[in-house]
């Protein structure tokens, strides 16, 4: 007994080694039927163990239905005066995140026939609506109004119905003649919106233009002798004072202004009575798929115009807070976005704009 159990061990001893390719002496039929017991034991657990692995994880499936509460809808409000413009005020309703939104439909979204007033302490006018479809404007003409307003016209599609709250006097300002309301230095403006039975509340300041010192340009880090692409640098002397806000867009060549992917405000935290050079980033249609190495940079013979607009800090919180959002990340933290509009959403901003232009050389 003692020396079939000594045998048995050796001919343990003798796979196991052969596994790592040692052999201690020569095999012997015994090791065939120990390889043919060891397996007949070993398929069977393993198919047990698979079968139970299988039934524990399919108990722990369970099909959960979540009923998402329907959101209230709100007005939304995306409104702005700048210096020595009129006031402009589009007015729309918010959506469910989960709800389809037709694209051929986009006018369904604006609210109409809203009271809107625009006062400070010494003025006061009654806004009216516009709509794309009612000016007596070509295609064309139609299209580059979109632009301003931030739309992007596809020609391939029909010319979406817009509609925006301004000053009677519109089309007379835009063309030259007398305009009842303009954007001032260190003035407020405060807006008052009524329709279905809500009020919305706001104001905002245009605060006075600093400005900033040139425009300059510099080489590409890094980049071959023969490269098209410039670095535009804004060089600026920031004010002693804290509280100082910015917001800025670039235009190049004749492409609409956009605003920069990675945020278009700036406040004077670190600059504070600093004389500096910050690289100014190019702005690009949303959805643009850029090369990472090119991102930010202007080409040779291009003429780059950046528009800097001075800000109130409520109109700084909403830009930083909506465009530091998380970017739709699952990891980033919740940000909430903070709205300057008492009984609504979005923004009433005011912009003290100055405009700055650069011709690169090719």
């Amino acid at each position: 007994m003692r020396r079939e159990i000594l045998d048995f061990r050796h001919e343990i001893l003798d796979v196991r080694h052969e596994l790592i390719g040692v052999r201690l002496e020569p095999r012997d039929w015994r090791h065939d039927c120990i390889k043919e017991l060891m397996t007949r034991i070993a398929m069977p657990l393993f198919f047990l163990f698979t079968a139970s692995f299988s039934i524990i994880a399919t108990s722990c499936t369970k099909n959960i239905d979540i009923e998402i509460p329907a959101s209230e809808r709100k007005i939304a409000v995306e409104g702005n005066i700048e210096l020595n413009q009129p006031p402009i005020v589009l007015l729309t309703n918010s959506q469910a995140f989960f709800d389809n939104i037709n694209l051929n439909n986009i006018s369904a979204y604006f609210v109409n026939n809203a009271k809107m007033t625009v006062f400070t302490a010494t003025d006061t006018v009654e806004l009216v609506e516009f709509c794309l479809n009612d000016l007596p404007a070509s295609e064309e003409q139609k299209k580059q109004l979109l632009q301003n307003f931030g739309f992007k016209a596809d020609s391939a599609l029909p010319i979406p119905n817009i509609c925006i709250y301004s000053i009677p006097d519109l089309i007379g300002c835009i063309l030259g003649g007398g305009c009842s309301m303009l954007g001032k230095e260190e003035t407020r403006y405060d807006l008052r919106i009524e329709t279905e039975d809500k009020v919305l509340t706001s104001f905002t300041t245009i605060p006075k233009a600093i400005g900033i010192d040139s425009l300059s340009l510099r080489p590409r880090p890094n980049a071959p002798p023969d490269d098209k692409f410039m670095a535009v640098y804004n060089n600026l002397s920031v004010p002693g004072n804290f509280g100082n806000f910015v917001r800025y867009w670039t235009k190049r060549n004749n492409e609409p202004f956009y605003t920069p992917g990675t945020g278009s405000v700036w406040d004077d935290k670190l600059f504070v009575g600093l004389s500096i050079a910050l690289p100014v980033e190019r702005g690009y249609p949303r959805g643009s798929n850029i090369k990472p190495e090119e991102y930010s940079y202007f080409e040779k013979g291009d003429t780059v115009t950046m528009k800097w607009a001075n800000i109130d800090s409520r109109t700084f919180d909403f830009y930083f807070t909506l465009e530091n959002d998380g970017g739709g990340s699952p990891f980033a933290n919740p940000v909430v976005v903070k709205s300057n509009i008492n009984g609504g959403l979005g923004v009433w901003a005011g912009y003290a704009s100055q405009f700055y232009t650069i011709v690169i050389p090719e």
